[in-house]
């Protein structure tokens, strides 16, 4: 291998870091003005993921224990660095029926990853009532 061909996989390394850390900082920035927007008593902000070969999600849920309820939504999916939460109104309502509602097997995966977050956040809950 020669020293060109080293410095182009070197960068390209470089540039897939720096994208992924920005898409970190995209995450982050939702995920704390989501949980501005929705800070009040009894609503839980959770979220879940999947993983694929190829293409991933991410939902945020936000879920009002009182009525068993998603109330907001978004999802993140795609297989690309520069994808971006979008609201899906399709996935708000009754907890039972979330994954049923999701538009792809992997948002579906991820709502599940979402949905065993609750149960354990309001596990303690459920038996102190």
């Amino acid at each position: 291998m020669t020293w060109q061909a080293a410095a182009i996989l070197v960068a390209g390394f470089v540039v897939a870091g720096y994208f992924s850390y920005r898409q970190h900082l995209r995450y982050a920035r939702v995920v704390n003005q989501v949980a501005a927007e929705e800070n009040r008593g009894g609503v839980l902000l959770v979220t879940g993921r999947a993983k694929g070969k190829l293409r991933g999600a991410v939902v945020l849920l936000v879920v009002d224990r009182r009525r068993n309820a998603v109330t907001r939504a978004l999802a993140m999916e795609g297989a690309s660095v520069f994808t971006r939460f979008r609201e899906r109104p399709e996935l708000t309502g009754p907890l039972g029926t979330l994954t049923e509602r999701a538009p792809s097997k992997a948002v579906a995966k991820a709502a599940a990853d979402a949905m065993t977050m609750v149960s354990r956040l309001t596990a303690g809950q459920r038996a102190a009532a």
